[in-house]
């Protein structure tokens, strides 16, 4: 006979209110390694096969071109597929919690075991990671459904890729479209009998690089109660647990001490473990704050199979680790996953010595054990070779770097870049033996560009991998000119012509236009890596000096968009960890080596390339940029271009429009009328900074994840872009939602904790640091998120569910110009704004204020200031300048321009560059 309070071997929980499943059992994301695509794709031959009937460019679904590009792959993916169907008729594994699982999936078994999860406001459970090699993948998730009276329902799957649901053992719905981040729905009507039902869910997915491998279910009718069979858990003490656990907070997703708080409900006894860690129990205070230990906390990694790290320009060193949080209570097994970040240590906000000072700093984060540097690799043993000459090349040293460009992993081209500079700077006597002749091996066997024979899914056609391909291959030409390339059996003389022409070419649209990924806080960095290594390695003097006036052209951009060593512009691409903290920017690092301020972190190969540059010398204008604090700035930086199939696989124009307003004390920036109304990716509009975890921004979520692998995600792009413009010292910004918004709202990231002030009042939330003010406003004001992983960082707008933050206006300021905070905010709430002006159905705002111009924004009409319509001259649209800022003016087409700043000055020949690529194009182009 069972005891009345003996425990009931289950937890048991609800759905959403639409009823999307949110407790599951999953399994882990198998995964085994792509061996036959040249099945079905050609491995040589031209790479674009069938052309389109629309415009005569490459088709989708034959050329080997797709392998490198997510969005395009799908149909591709879905041939893969189909050759590896799931099988719908083999036998189930049992639900119970830590049970085994297993899958007879793409041709083996599988096995592994269930692990409890619930899933973030989206609903998806996700198994996404960012991929360095082609990869099959496959998962199951499990629960039970339970319902008193037998009726019909409706169940809707959710799905990036092909499917199998089972009901009660019985296969009822499968799919077999792949899609790239955006799921594909699919529904089916069942019956649920009395008692419970099991769910079976199975999912596959292949992986050129990011893949986006979630699924969702949602029971469309009344609701049903959602059991997970849980041996020794008690339903009534777990539902006690979890009524708790959703008040679980941590309010610093940015930690700097070997130890962080909770927040939960006084007197709880918690179970908390970081990552693999041992669980830690303890007991929240009356205050309801709890002290755990980071102490060894590892990295959370969102990568695939092959995890091998590439050596400092992998961009995904997130600093992120996972805080797993439970009642301590064997009854109650839920637990809450929350993500924090231990920041790097050595991090500058003001500039303090000279360029050798500078230099030495960045030499000693590179050698030193206790540095934090996760692995230093290729970029570790250039710096020890730099300052102790007896250092030797041991094969340790080069390990991930290799093995990068042996498997044709993404992000080779930097690691081939990378070793050419440990090659040509360390001299042959200081290798291991053996060592550089496995190099010129590898190097001589690689694969440089998307036309030459191969199948893999290295990323060629971004801005900034078609630079660091065309110099890699250059420079391995030129270090082998008379080897034979095992690729295509051409000399590596051959290879080195090629590649010049197409950097040549790629320089020359920089120089011309600007950058497509306009400002990245993570890839102007790598741009900078391959141009200086160009500069440092090549051999052809014309290009060389395209090169070099590239560079300068481009260090100047970074240091007059930063502040502080934040690189606080609108990006064209950037990642969360980059956005919520400035110690992640790869560009923080170059900033630290040119100025002296900024942060030295795991991004490592770019600044050691320029800190051990012996060819090109930073110049003066730029170090002072990078470290004076003028009173004002005003800048502005258009970027124009046209992206080409054969290069970039899309065909249009490209534009943007950035704005720097900065004092001593805030940094406001943005991109105007940037791609408005169309899907994001990886977009960042607008931010307004006040420290290096001071960023404060808005975004309009795709969905729930944070992770490099969702493009866009919840914090880094926009499932739709927002209209945003900027005057001066305030921006205002609008946005347009869509039926299918899975979040039909934006949201606000606004760290309380790093404030020393904050104060809200009416629609306004205002900020303080210091002497440095920032306010931002929506329609009803703002509410802070208070549990999970973004309390009191995430604030949400308190307007009508559907819609709300529809239109945001938010400023800067400083006591020194605008006095106390308090009688700036006072003057902030007593200003008029006049929401949605031309009705609901258009999001805008008019904003009248007493000391400043008026602004005036919707979605379709002009943007006006004080009445008078902006981007106009004359009564004509204006001819846009290229750069135009306190140090330097340069239009569209002007042979040069005279950067003069703190008493330096830079002389940039963009004629003379022009002229030298130009001769490169002449002599290499074929």
């Amino acid at each position: 006979m069972t005891e009345p309070t003996a425990p009931t071997g289950r937890t048991v929980h609800l759905t959403d209110a639409d009823g999307t499943v949110r407790d599951w059992l999953a399994s882990p994301p198998w995964a085994l390694p792509c061996e036959d695509l040249g099945d079905f794709l050609p491995l040589d031959g031209p790479p674009w096969r069938d052309a389109r009937a629309s415009d005569g460019l490459p088709s989708s679904g034959h050329g080997r071109w797709v392998l490198t590009n997510g969005p395009d792959v799908g149909p591709f993916k879905e041939r893969l597929l189909a050759a590896r169907p799931l099988d719908a008729a083999q036998a189930l594994p049992e639900i119970a919690e830590g049970g085994t699982v297993g899958l007879e999936a793409l041709g083996t078994r599988l096995d592994g075991h269930w692990r409890r999860i619930r899933t973030g406001w989206d609903g998806y459970v996700d198994w996404s990671a960012f991929c360095f090699t082609p990869e099959y993948r496959a998962s199951i998730t499990a629960t039970v459904l339970e319902v008193d009276q037998a009726e019909w329902r409706t169940l809707v799957v959710h799905s990036t890729g092909p499917f199998v649901l089972w009901v009660d053992g019985e296969p009822v719905l499968r799919g077999d479209t792949v899609s790239y981040m955006e799921p594909e729905a699919h529904e089916v009507r069942v019956r649920l009998h009395s008692r419970t039902t099991t769910i079976h869910l199975a999912t596959a997915q292949v992986a050129f690089r990011e893949v986006r491998h979630i699924a969702r279910l949602r029971v469309a009718g009344l609701p049903v109660r959602v059991v997970i069979p849980s041996a020794g858990a008690d339903e009534t003490a777990a539902r006690l647990a979890e009524t708790v656990l959703t008040r679980v907070a941590s309010a610093s997703w940015a930690q700097e001490g070997e130890s962080a708080v909770l927040e939960a409900p006084p007197g709880v006894a918690l179970r908390v473990r970081v990552g693999d860690g041992a669980w830690q129990h303890v007991t929240t205070d009356g205050a309801g704050r709890a002290t755990y230990s980071l102490a060894g906390a590892a990295e959370e990694e969102d990568e695939g199979g092959d995890v091998a790290r590439s050596a400092g320009a992998s961009m995904l060193s997130t600093g992120e680790s996972m805080v797993e949080v439970g009642v301590a209570d064997e009854r109650c097994p839920q637990t809450v996953r929350l993500r924090v970040a231990r920041l790097p240590r050595d991090s500058r906000v003001t500039s303090e010595g000279d360029a050798g000072q500078w230099r030495a700093e960045v030499m000693s984060h590179l050698v030193r054990d206790d540095a934090g540097v996760r692995e230093p690799g290729v970029a570790g043993v250039l710096a020890r070779h730099a300052t102790n000459p007896a250092t030797r090349v041991t094969a340790g040293d080069l390990a991930s770097a290799r093995r990068r460009v042996v498997t044709r992993g993404d992000c080779a081209d930097f690691e081939a870049v990378a070793l050419l500079l440990a090659w040509h700077r360390i001299p042959a006597g200081s290798w291991a033996p053996g060592l550089r002749d496995a190099v010129r091996r590898e190097l001589t066997g690689m694969k440089y560009w998307i036309t030459q024979p191969g199948l893999d899914a290295m990323c060629y056609f971004t801005e900034n991998h078609q630079l660091v391909w065309h110099v890699a291959e250059a420079l391995a030409g030129e270090t082998y000119p008379d080897e034979t390339f095992a690729v295509d059996g051409r000399t590596g003389a051959e290879h080195a012509t090629e590649a010049r022409a197409r950097a040549a070419a790629w320089i020359t649209r920089k120089l011309e236009g600007g950058f497509s990924e306009f400002d990245s806080n993570a890839y102007l960095a790598i741009d900078t890596y391959a141009l200086v290594a160009l500069i440092e390695l090549g051999s052809d003097d014309d290009l060389r000096r395209a090169a070099r006036t590239l560079l300068d052209k481009v260090l100047v951009t970074l240091t007059s968009n930063s502040w502080r060593g934040v690189h606080g512009t609108a990006h064209g691409r950037s990642y969360v960890h980059t956005l919520r903290s400035s110690r992640y920017e790869e560009t923080s690092p170059l900033l630290r080596l040119i100025g002296g301020l900024g942060t030295l972190n795991d991004a490592v190969l770019p600044v050691t390339a320029l800190a051990l540059a012996e060819r090109y010398e930073i110049p003066d204008v730029v170090r002072e940029l990078a470290r004076s604090l003028p009173d004002e700035w005003e800048g502005r930086q258009v970027y124009r271009g046209h992206l080409a199939f054969e290069r970039d696989l899309l065909e249009r124009p490209y534009r943007s429009d950035v704005r720097v307003f900065r004092t001593p004390d805030a940094m406001l920036s943005s991109v105007q009328d940037y791609r408005s109304g169309l899907p994001g990716l990886q977009e960042h509009l607008w931010g307004a900074t006040l420290g290096r975890e001071a960023q404060v921004f808005v975004t309009h979520p795709a969905n729930a994840d944070t992770g490099s692998a969702a493009r866009p995600n919840g914090w880094a792009g926009h499932r739709v872009l927002g209209r945003v413009h900027q005057h001066r010292d305030a921006v205002v910004h609008v946005q347009r939602f869509t039926p299918s918004d899975p979040a039909a709202s934006t949201h606000l990231w606004f760290p309380s904790a790093q404030f020393d002030e904050i104060v809200a009042d009416g629609d306004w939330l205002c900020g303080r640091i210091g002497d440095g003010y920032v306010a931002v406003a929506t329609p009803g004001g703002l509410r802070a998120v208070t549990a999970g992983d973004t309390a009191r960082q995430e604030w949400r707008p308190r307007g009508s569910a559907r819609g709300g933050g529809s239109a945001w206006v938010a400023t800067i300021g400083r006591r020194a110009v605008a006095g106390d905070f308090a009688g700036w905010m006072r003057g902030l709430v007593a200003s008029e704004l006049d929401w949605c002006p031309e009705g609901e159905r258009d999001p805008g705002v008019r904003w009248s204020r007493d000391d400043a111009p008026g602004l005036e924004l919707s979605f379709d009409g002009p943007f006006l200031v004080d009445g008078v319509p902006q981007g106009f001259a004359d009564g004509r649209p204006e001819t846009e300048p290229h750069l135009d800022n306190p140090a330097v003016t340069l239009a569209f087409g002007r042979p040069s321009a005279t950067v003069r700043w703190g008493g330096a000055e830079l002389e940039l020949d963009i004629a003379g560059a022009l002229a030298a690529a130009q001769a490169v194009l002449d002599r290499d182009a074929g």
